[in-house]
């Protein structure tokens, strides 16, 4: 898949270290499958960039299905998953990662589009300590699962509310990326940027089982008492 020149551009300035503020996106159709706490942020905040969002869901006319697209602005609607994800480009898999596999193996044939991962592996003792539920990253397990789509792990280091509203971090919030296409990367650094965070490539796929960790550590320390956002400040130019 080709993607747009402006939007390759503003994310490749992204990731080149070009942190000063949002970058600009050329519009896009995103599919976002799962209608929850994720999907019920990150489609809003992308529609607000020009994109359009269409939602994936079993039941597409349900009621609170309705009501997220009727908040979510520009064109958006709701479809099943399999005509959400053959209608976009990029298509997020916004559902608990259980349900991840059987979410991939419904969409159809992906060759060819972005999936960004924003889901984690996670099981939870009594006291709720967070532990890696997989050997690798889910992010490299939808990679086997769709070979010939692009997979970017991204957004899984930060909660729902702060998707929906960056304000509520007090400050900046790095999000870290991984995946193995460059222009793929770029895309995704343009959204990330776009909705008001910044962003840090950690290489490829290999590097999300990493990123997942990440998100052990951050909701451990909430657990604990000390929760936090994540943010990279980068180091100084060198003299």
């Amino acid at each position: 898949m080709k993607f747009p020149t402006r939007i390759l551009m503003a994310g490749l300035l992204v990731l080149a270290g070009a942190f000063s503020g949002p970058a600009p996106v050329s519009a896009e159709t995103i599919a976002m499958i799962g209608t929850g706490n994720v999907g019920g942020a990150l489609g809003p905040q992308f529609a607000k960039l020009g994109h359009d969002i269409i939602y994936g869901s079993r039941e597409p006319g349900r009621q609170d299905v309705q009501e997220l697209v009727a908040r979510t602005s520009g064109n958006a609607v709701a479809m099943l998953p399999a005509e959400a994800a053959a209608a976009a480009g990029i298509v997020v898999i916004a559902v608990k990662w259980d349900a991840v596999e059987v979410a991939v193996m419904s969409l159809g044939d992906l060759s060819g589009k972005i999936i960004l991962d924003p889901t984690n592996a996670v099981r939870r003792d009594p006291d709720g300590i967070r532990h890696h539920a997989v050997e690798t990253s889910t992010a490299e397990f939808i990679q086997n699962l769709a070979p010939h789509a692009m997979v970017v792990k991204a957004f899984n280091t930060l909660s729902s509310e702060t998707m929906a509203d960056p304000s509520l971090a007090g400050g900046p919030v790095t999000i870290p990326i991984a995946g193995n296409d460059p222009e793929a990367k770029a895309v995704v650094a343009g959204l990330v940027t776009g909705i008001g965070f910044e962003v840090v490539d950690m290489g490829t796929i290999g590097a999300a089982h990493a990123i997942e960790q990440m998100l052990i550590v951050r909701g451990n320390a909430g657990v604990l008492g000390a929760p936090f956002n994540y943010y990279f400040r980068p180091l100084p130019e060198s003299p």
